[in-house]
């Protein structure tokens, strides 16, 4: 990568059906769809999209465990002009609506969901298909038109060019949500110069190439699995062998049937694979490289999967988000020893500080402050929240990222915890605020905190500390099943434990990190 480049998702995915048209591109189970036929059937499908009117700029909500068809149809609405919602494929009812009309849907795309469950009967419980719905349209994607692969008549050509000059690099490209400490989802606008960038970048770090096989298992409704999962195996060339979603069996049978060289993931995934009572089962030989992001990993548990994979070149990475993910990258020579220590250096043409908020200046090298970066990667703000968009984006163009760390004498970046109370549970931000707004609508509750305590493979798991109504009678399974029935199930406490009370500060709030080291020792009784 010499420059950043000025091209939208369209284009990249043309330039590289260009390149290497016969090639492996979108691989799952007996299908495989090699670059030209992924830009021909998108093109397909991006003409159908335009005359319907779902172009320049309208919200598209996409749906579904990841697929050939969402892939494709993901790029056939960036080639449209549209801006793509990836929707969490865990989410009920009332989390899918307050996310569509959060992002100002206009129309809904749906797949499968998690474990082939159908989504049909949700958006039929949701009153989204009912008259007078604030949606336009919603498509199953089972439903899009067969492909006709022989060649675009001169009308869609002309529909295509059209819609090509009146889209920018800079134009938003996906809307996607992440949990705030408020609970609110919050739709980060991301545009296709922050993601092509970022993603090329991802691939020169990690030296990926046409010879690559990544398994792709990240799920797409995530930023990682957009830029370090479809973007990047673009730009490398890399065919990728789709995993509907994430369990270590069927990743592990993927990585073997198909000699994947590259495994993104979020450190609970390759912990439940290096764990997995089967691995020894399984032929991963070919693995070689890959990137661990999403949150922090002890360095024993790094080097260990390192070691247990055998994958030299698993390169741990900070990001969010709001910065399309990446901000900082390891080096793709690095010692493991190094690796499992930092978070690496800030990626090219970026800048990253440490921010001393006690001093009001950049804080020097070894002291820990808060880490906020700044460059072409960096959202374009949230969508329709101004205010929120100055908290953690100020004039000067610098991301406060809400994390904190230090950085050494050769800049490379050593965390040390978060500003924020997020909990981060298997790869997921969780906001302990939501849970705690579901459970106190059980009339004996009198008062909860939700906290995130250490967990082996998910690293958090979730605990709901109850105050109970005066003679009101305390049931787990309750509170359990009043979040299983109204918010994703990783949002589900493992752990409910009864107080009579809180520790509370001076200042009237709730101690948060005692509150957890009293649930930590009730645990560790438990054994």
């Amino acid at each position: 990568m010499t420059g950043l480049l000025s091209e939208t998702i369209g284009e990249l995915l043309h330039k590289r059906a260009a390149l290497t048209p016969k090639a492996a591109g979108i691989c799952y189970e007996d299908r495989r769809y090699s670059w030209k036929e992924a830009d021909e059937i998108s093109d397909f499908w991006a003409v159908d999209f335009i005359r319907k009117g779902i172009s320049g700029g309208k919200h598209v909500a996409l749906w579904g465990i990841n697929s050939p068809e969402w892939i494709m149809a993901y790029f056939a609405f960036m080639k449209a002009g549209a801006v793509v919602l990836p929707i969490n494929t865990c989410y009920k009812e009332q989390e899918l609506i307050r996310t569509l009309k959060e992002g100002d849907a206009d129309y809904l795309f749906y797949g499968k969901g998690c474990g082939n469950a159908d989504y049909a009967p949700v958006i039929s419980k949701a009153g989204l298909d009912r008259p007078g719905s604030f949606l336009k349209g919603i498509v199953s994607l089972e439903h899009l038109p067969v492909c006709e692969l022989r060649g675009k008549r001169e009308e869609d050509n002309r529909l295509l060019k059209e819609a090509e000059q009146n889209l920018s690099f800079q134009n938003t490209a996906n809307i996607l949500f992440t949990s705030g400490t408020s609970g609110v989802p919050k739709g980060v606008m991301l545009s296709h110069e922050n993601l092509v960038n970022n993603s090329a970048e991802m691939v020169r770090s990690l030296h990926w190439n046409e010879s690559d096989r990544m398994c792709l298992s990240v799920p797409l409704f995530h930023c990682f699995g957009i830029t370090a999962g479809i973007l990047s195996a673009v730009h490398a060339g890399a065919a990728m062998y789709v995993n509907q979603y994430y369990k270590s069996i069927g990743v592990m049978e993927n990585i073997q049937k198909n000699s994947c060289t590259i495994l993104n993931g979020v450190p609970s995934m390759f912990l439940a694979m290096v764990k997995n009572s089967r691995r020894s089962e399984y032929d991963l030989s070919s693995l070689n490289s890959g990137i661990i992001a999403g949150s922090a990993i002890h360095p024993s548990e790094y080097i260990n999967i390192c070691k247990e994979l055998k994958m030299e070149h698993l390169q741990p990475s900070y990001g969010q988000t709001e910065s399309s993910p990446a901000i900082t990258m390891t080096g793709y020579r690095d010692p493991i020893c190094r690796k499992a220590l930092t978070a690496g250096k800030k990626i090219p043409y970026t800048e990253l500080r440490i921010w001393d908020d006690e001093r009001k200046c950049e804080a020097e090298t070894g002291r820990v402050g808060e880490i906020q970066s700044r460059g072409y990667h960096i959202m374009k703000g949230y969508y329709n929240r101004e205010k929120e968009t100055e908290r953690v984006l100020d004039e000067e163009g610098w991301l406060h990222t809400g994390d904190c760390g230090y950085l050494d004498e050769d800049g490379c970046l050593y965390m040390t915890g978060r500003k924020k109370e997020l909990i981060i549970r298997g790869g997921e931000n969780i906001a302990p605020v939501e849970i705690e707004n579901c459970i106190l609508d059980l009339p004996e509750i009198k008062d909860v905190k939700v906290v995130g305590v250490a967990a082996q493979v998910l690293q958090e798991e979730i605990a709901a500390c109850i105050i109970m109504e005066p003679g009101a009678e305390f049931s787990e399974e309750r509170v359990r099943e009043q979040v299983r029935q109204n918010l994703a199930d990783y949002k589900v406490p493992k752990y409910v434990c009864r107080f009579d009370s809180f520790p509370f500060s001076n200042n009237g709030k709730v101690i948060i990190h005692e509150l957890r080291q009293e649930v930590e020792k009730r645990l560790a009784k438990r054994g």
